[in-house]
């Protein structure tokens, strides 16, 4: 399984509007963030995880024309607001794409973007628009899509919930504060897990950096890598406090995670 971390940043990127580069050196290019998404690739399908309002950039770059699925974590702007430039995929493949989120997040593209939830035009002979089939995905559930067996579980987001994944040897979960009992237990044994980290102080919506390293400590996989990182977290005086094991993530960073000899739904 190859993983592409699309963007490692905030959801005001870094630099960001009125607040610039925070503590971060505009010096190291690796301080530059794009809002967060991945690229999953396995067994020769693609599926997506967030459409960020970068996401055309983010396609471009890594030269993708094609996808298998998308998955959503929540609704909020950053995650989500990229959906638009779905069509341009949907062009390259002339077909209609899978995506799968929670209800509330069904709910809330179907208020935004209703018209990508519609077929084409019975006289329309491309993509002029996105044309998405939505599947909804229940957290405590198992599912495979596009052949990747995942487990979803809820994640605590402060004021809302978001949901994170688990397949075969790899676990992402970003824009959380607290997990529930069961979704340590579903962690236990991973060997890559990518989380969204903010900042290097207790949040309200958000891991901080210690709280995530005694996350670490419970969970112990081989490798540890902090998304989402915001104003406060420099790339290199980060990389420099981290334990061996957990490194910062940057953009269209990629990781290669060995698959479990058994994987258990």
């Amino acid at each position: 399984m190859r993983i592409t971390i699309l963007g490692s940043g905030p959801s005001s990127g870094i630099p960001a509007i009125g607040i610039g580069w925070g503590a971060c050196d505009p010096k190291n290019p690796l301080n530059k963030r794009l809002r967060a998404s991945i690229l999953i690739e396995s067994n020769g399908k693609r599926v997506l995880i967030d459409t960020s309002p970068d996401l055309r950039y983010q396609l471009l770059r890594t030269d993708i024309v094609h996808l298998d699925a998308v998955i959503y974590t929540h609704a909020h702007a950053d995650h989500l607001h990229g959906l638009d430039d779905l069509r341009g995929i949907n062009r390259a493949m002339n077909t209609s794409l899978d995506i799968y989120a929670n209800a509330e997040t069904l709910s809330v593209i179907a208020q935004r973007f209703a018209y990508a939830l519609s077929p084409l035009h019975k006289d329309a002979h491309i993509y002029y628009k996105p044309v998405l089939n939505p599947h909804e995905i229940v957290p405590g559930s198992n599912y495979e899509i596009a052949g990747l067996k995942l487990r979803v579980f809820e994640q605590d987001h402060g004021f809302s919930k978001t949901i994170g994944f688990r397949f075969d040897n790899f676990a992402y979960t970003t824009d959380l504060v607290a997990l529930p009992d069961e979704a340590f237990t579903l962690l236990e044994g991973v060997h890559t897990w990518i989380i969204g980290v903010f900042s290097d102080q207790p949040h309200a919506t958000h891991v901080d950096v210690d709280k995530a390293l005694q996350w670490r400590d419970l969970i112990k996989p081989k490798r540890m890598i902090m998304t989402h990182l915001g104003p406060r977290l420099d790339y290199g005086l980060l990389s420099k406090r981290l334990p061996k094991g957990a490194e910062p993530a940057f953009d269209f960073m990629t990781l290669n995670v060995p698959k479990r000899v058994r994987f258990q739904m």
